[in-house]
C-alpha cells in the first residue's frame, strides 16, 4: 500500500483542526466591533454588541454628543473633560455604567446627570473636584456604586448626594474630608461599604453623624480606612474613635448653666430653709405645750394691797376651807 497523503497524516491534521477552531473563536469577536460612525456608537469611540462604548484615552475635551438610548456602558476615562455642563449625557437614558476617572474634572453642573435615572455605577475618581453643588446626584435613584476617590473634596453635604435608596458602596478615600455632613449617611439606607482611607478625619465630635450611624449599624456596614488625625499612622476601631463624643455647649446650654442653674439652686436653698424653719417652730411649740401640761396648778401671786379674802377667789380649795 502507498503512504497516506501529507494532509491526511495525523500531525498535520490535528494542526489544521486547531487552527480552524481558533479562527472560529476569533471571527465573532472581530465581527462584533462596531466602527466609528455607527448610529449607536459615539464618534471616535469603539463599541461592542453589548452596547458598551469605549472612549478611553482619546484626548477628548468634552462628552461626545448624540449619545444613543441603547448605550448601557460609557467609558470616558483618561481624557481631558474638565467640566460637565447641564444635560451632558442627554439621550443616554438607558446608561448603566459611566466611567469618568482621570479627566482632570474640576466642575460638575448640578444638572449634569439629568436623564440618567437607570445609572448604577458612576466613577468620578482621580479628578480635581473640590466641591459639588447640591442636588448633583439626586436624579440617580438607581445608583449602587459611587466613587469620588482621589479628589480634593473638603466637605460633603447631604444635599449633594440627595436620597440614594439603592447605594451600597461609597468611595471617598484620598480626599481632604475632615468630617461628613450631619445626616449624610441617613440618606443612604442601603449603604454597606464606606471607604474613607487617606482623609484627615478628626476623631471625636466632628464625626458625630458617623458615630451615630455606626452605632445603628454595628455589624452590617464595612468602614475601611478610618484613622484619627492625631494618630494618622494608626488605624483604629471606628466606635472607639468617637468615645466619648461630647458636644460643645450652645448658647442655650450656656444660658441654662449660668442663669437658670444658679437661680434654681438659690430657689431650692430658700425653699429648704423655709421648710426647715417651719418644722423647727412646730416642734418647739409642741414641746412647750407638753411641758405646760405636766406642771401642777398654782394660783398667781396676789398683787400688793389686795385683801386676803380676795386672794382665794377662784381657788376651789380655799373656798371649801
Amino acid at each position: 500500500m502507498g503512504s497516506l497523503p501529507f494532509f491526511w497524516q495525523p500531525l498535520p491534521l490535528l494542526l489544521l483542526l486547531s487552527l480552524s477552531l481558533a479562527w472560529a473563536q476569533m471571527r465573532p469577536a472581530t465581527a462584533s466591533l462596531r466602527p466609528p460612525g455607527d448610529p449607536v456608537c459615539p464618534e471616535s469611540c469603539t463599541c461592542q454588541p453589548s452596547d458598551q462604548a469605549n472612549c478611553s484615552a482619546l484626548v477628548l475635551l468634552a462628552v461626545p454628543t448624540g449619545l444613543s438610548w441603547r448605550l448601557h456602558s460609557l467609558l470616558l476615562d483618561r481624557n481631558r473633560v474638565r467640566s460637565l455642563p447641564p444635560g451632558a449625557f442627554q439621550g443616554a437614558s438607558a446608561l448603566l455604567r459611566l466611567d469618568l476617572q482621570e479627566n482632570g474634572l474640576r466642575a460638575v453642573h448640578a444638572r449634569a446627570f439629568w436623564g440618567l435615572g437607570t445609572l448604577q455605577q458612576l466613577d468620578l475618581g482621580s479628578n480635581q473636584l473640590e466641591a459639588l453643588a447640591p442636588g448633583t446626584f439626586a436624579p440617580l435613584r438607581a445608583l449602587r456604586n459611587l466613587s469620588l476617590a482621589n479628589n480634593r473634596l473638603v466637605r460633603l453635604e447631604p444635599a449633594t448626594l440627595g436620597t440614594l435608596p439603592l447605594l451600597r458602596t461609597l468611595s471617598l478615600e484620598d480626599n481632604s474630608l475632615d468630617t461628613l455632613g450631619p445626616g449624610l449617611l441617613a440618606t443612604l439606607p442601603a449603604l454597606r461599604s464606606l471607604h474613607l482611607r487617606g482623609n484627615p478625619g478628626a476623631c471625636g465630635c466632628a464625626q458625630r453623624s458617623l458615630c451615630t450611624w455606626l452605632s445603628q449599624h454595628p455589624r452590617g456596614p464595612e468602614v475601611e480606612g478610618l484613622v484619627c488625625e492625631a494618630q494618622r499612622s494608626l488605624p483604629i476601631s471606628p466606635l472607639s474613635a468617637f468615645n466619648p463624643c461630647a458636644q460643645s455647649p450652645t448658647l442655650r446650654d450656656l444660658a441654662v448653666i449660668y442663669v437658670i442653674g444658679p437661680f434654681s439652686f438659690l430657689a431650692s436653698l430658700a425653699t429648704c430653709l423655709a421648710l426647715g424653719s417651719v418644722v423647727t417652730a412646730c416642734r418647739a411649740h409642741r414641746r412647750r405645750r407638753a411641758a405646760a401640761s405636766r406642771l401642777p396648778w398654782r394660783p398667781p401671786d396676789p398683787k400688793p394691797g389686795t385683801p386676803p379674802a380676795q386672794a382665794g377667789v377662784g381657788n376651789p380649795a380655799a373656798a371649801q376651807a
